[in-house]
């Protein structure tokens, strides 16, 4: 039988101002009402108890928008509460709700402090709470709440939507909702331990510097120690030097004290003098002002003297340059004087020479003409030689320098290549001796092997500590659902115990407990004693209570009751007051034999059966069904009675389980303990295998790269041999090929006797020309 919801209590949430409780009876349940007076806000509420975390599915922009806001004619509330009662959950529910047959969830929402829920009185998370809809197939968003054109959205849903509905038909929500939530805490279970590895690399790496700083305190402890030895060798060293110091100071403050006796005596004589002075000062002070006031006038007077003095060497000094500057004058004009004289001298000498001059002018002038032009031709013929020597020189100058050039880098090149080779040498030498030994790679890949064998082991073994820990967690769940069970149901059992020993528990008003408290009755049997006794079962034994029992003898003989009864004495234990009612009372099994025999009883007798059923010997009689209050007490009792009995069963049994679960934990973290340890080996496998990879991989790189390395050694020791050969014997042909050039010195030396003849031409041509051309100035 499915889980159904009983009622819905509403307090503070939005409209709901006030508490209000909304019964959901067995059928069709339905709120009408017009637009806006709060029918959806049921359903919210109702979504909102089941869990639901989005304020926005509930119309709001905030969780704490659901609180009642308050209204012009009503103050606001801070608190929000929704409750919702669910029947028929035994069986259902999840643990540890699976035996309790009514569930009662609540909601509360107070402003600034959130949400809270309580599953039964208890303090729940949201998450259990929304776990136990689902197990429900139920819940906030489930399909069954079907709000505003969810209609349309189940019939258009795609195949996830539908497959969703289909889990929540096949009530297996719950599951996915546990295998997210174990997921997540998968999840964050392998961040914390790629945490746990970051954190543990980062302390050995602590540990390495803590170790360094431990060595560093050691050695700054002993450090210290000698540090001290010292220095207390040293303070002592110099506390000797001070008392000597101190011995000396004190002679010395001794012969101090002494000269200060003998200055002090000579103070006193100094001071007597000193009065005898200062009694001759007076005149001799008269003396020396009359002194220094002559010496001031005389002062004065020199300053004037000094001035007068300065400027008569002034005026001195300006008339002495006076004197030169007519000096220079004076010398000038006799300069002019005799320049002009040697002028006339020199004017007459030409006019005498030009007239000697005009005779035999034209053949002069012709000879002239005729000097000039051989003169002429001899330079352009010296030109010519001067030019051909210069070209032949040149040309020779440029080969021997293309020559010398050819060989500078003749001889470099070859040198270049004798370098290269002596440096491809040295370096195919040191290539040979970088090869890698053959036996370091087989010992490597034997490590790399061993590893790899060892590493395949640990991997059985974590495997192996897996399923142990799989196991070992198995039965921890197991032994913790049983706890939580046993828990559960000695805490009902002990919630019952404790309801009813309160009910039974005699009320402060009241002075004597009633007689009921004192009966002990067999099952079954209470409804018949409460029946044929009723009230009179809650009066007291106390004599001084106003009703009370009171003990009378037993009778002797007995009446007897009728054959098909038997007295309900034997099946009830109480004190003696009650033994000659007890007597009286016959317990039949069938009713016909009550109504048979009722006409048989003596008087004081009745007839009851166990159904509650009274026949009384005058007629009186009670249809079977009855309630009574001493009955239900009575049941009541036993019942405590058996769940004291039963409570002390549960309890070794939640012992039992809590001993189970304590020895399951110790053998969970063993196995988690063996886990880590097997993971840690192989951890650390693989960190061998990793390093003898690496190890192999590098020998053999630095093998492939020295055989590479010696094979382009010798490719390039082939090429500079052919090269450097090849340089040889360039530079022996440029070599020959200077050999045979003409002789430079030589050349030169016919450039330069060349460039003397063209001088000499030059100078005899500009001699013609200039004797030609001071003829022809002179003729003209």
């Amino acid at each position: 039988m499915p889980v159904s919801f009983r009622r819905l209590r509403i307090s503070g949430f939005k409209s709901f101002a006030e508490p209000t409780s909304v019964e959901i009876l067995p059928g069709l349940t339905g709120i009408v009402g017009p637009n806006g007076c709060g029918k959806s806000n049921v359903v919210e509420a109702l979504r909102w108890a089941m869990g639901e975390s989005s304020a926005r599915n509930l119309r709001g922009g905030e969780m704490e928008d659901v609180i009642f806001a308050g209204t012009a004619g009503r103050a606001s509330r801070n608190i929000a509460e929704v409750t919702v009662f669910l029947d028929e959950a035994a069986g259902r529910a999840p643990p540890p709700f699976h035996e309790q047959p009514e569930l009662e969830i609540v909601r509360r929402i107070e402003r600034g402090s959130g949400s809270a829920y309580r599953i039964n009185g208890k303090e729940a998370r949201a998450r259990d709470v929304q776990t136990l809809f689902a197990d429900l197939a139920s819940g906030s968003r489930a399909s069954a709440m079907v709000s505003q054109g969810r209609v349309g959205a189940l019939v258009g849903a795609k195949p996830e939507d539908r497959r969703a509905v289909l889990e929540e038909a096949a009530n297996i929500t719950g599951l996915h909702a546990r295998r997210h939530e174990a997921e997540l805490k998968l999840r964050a279970a392998e961040a914390n331990l790629a945490r746990a590895e970051d954190l543990r690399a980062q302390l050995e790496s602590q540990l390495g510097s803590l170790k360094r700083q431990a060595r560093q305190a050691s050695r700054y402890r002993n450090i210290s120690v000698a540090i001290r030895a010292a220095e207390a060798e040293l303070l002592s060293l110099q506390r000797a030097r001070v008392e000597q110091i101190r011995a000396q100071a004190a002679a010395a403050l001794h012969a101090a004290e002494a000269a200060v006796a003998a200055a002090t005596d000579a103070a006193t004589a100094a001071t007597a003098r000193a009065a005898e002075a200062t009694s001759a000062l007076p005149p001799l002070r008269e003396v020396e002002g009359n002194a220094r006031t002559v010496l001031e006038r005389h002062r004065v007077s020199q300053e004037q003297i000094a001035g007068e003095e300065q400027q008569a060497r002034v005026a001195l000094a300006e008339a002495q340059r006076r004197i030169g500057q007519l000096r220079q004058d004076l010398a000038h004009a006799d300069q002019l004087q005799r320049d002009a004289a040697a002028a006339d001298q020199r004017l007459a000498a030409e006019e005498t020479a030009l007239a000697e001059a005009d005779a035999g002018h034209e053949e002069r002038t012709a000879a002239a003409e005729a000097a000039a032009i051989a003169a002429a031709d001899a330079v352009r013929i010296a030109e010519a030689e001067a030019n051909r020597a210069t070209e032949a020189a040149a040309e020779a100058n440029a080969r021997t320098q293309a020559a010398a050039q050819l060989l500078s880098q003749a001889e470099h090149r070859s040198n270049r290549l004798n370098e290269q080779f002596r440096t491809l040498s040295q370096e195919r030498a040191r290539v040979a001796a970088q090869q890698v030994d053959p036996a370091l790679i087989a010992r490597a890949t034997a490590d790399a092997t061993e590893a790899e064998a060892a590493l395949a082991a640990a991997r059985a073994a974590v495997e192996q500590a897996e399923q142990a820990r799989s196991v070992t967690a198995a039965a921890l769940a197991q032994a913790r659902d049983k706890q939580a069970a046993a828990d559960s149901a000695r805490a009902r059992l002990a919630a019952e115990a404790q309801a009813l020993a309160e009910v039974l528990a005699v009320k402060d008003g009241e002075r004597w407990p009633p007689m009921v408290d004192s009966l002990a009755v067999a099952d079954g049997l209470e409804a018949a004693l409460g029946a044929v006794l009723g009230e009179e079962l809650t009066s007291a034994l106390n004599p001084g209570a106003a009703r009370h029992w009171r003990e009378l003898p037993a009778f002797d003989p007995v009446p007897a009751l009728p054959a098909c009864a038997t007295p309900l004495a034997a099946s009830v234990q109480g004190p003696a007051a009650l033994a000659r009612a007890l007597s009286q009372i016959g317990l039949v099994e069938s009713e016909d034999d009550g109504a048979s025999n009722q006409s048989n009883l003596l008087p004081g007798q009745s007839l009851v059966s166990r159904s509650g059923a009274i026949w009384r010997w005058d007629g009186y009689t009670i249809r079977a069904g009855t309630p009574t209050q001493a009955a239900v007490r009575l049941k009541q009792r036993n019942r405590l009675v058996g769940l004291r009995t039963r409570l002390a069963e549960a309890e070794q049994e939640a012992a039992a389980a809590r001993a189970t679960r304590t020895a399951a934990e110790s053998a969970s973290q063993a196995a988690v303990t063996a886990e880590q340890a097997a993971r840690n080996g192989r951890r650390e496998w693989e960190q061998k295998l990793e390093r003898a990879r690496s190890s192999l991989t590098s020998l053999r790189n630095q093998a492939a790269t020295a055989t590479a390395r010696l094979a382009a050694s010798d490719d390039q020791l082939s090429r500079i041999t052919i090269e450097r050969d090849e340089a040889l014997a360039a530079l022996a042909q440029v070599r020959e090929t200077q050999t045979a050039l003409p002789n430079i010195a030589e050349l030169r030396a016919a450039v330069d006797q060349a460039r003397a003849t063209l001088a000499a031409a030059r100078s005899r041509e500009n001699a013609a020309r200039a004797q030609r051309d001071s003829l022809a100035r002179d003729y003209a």
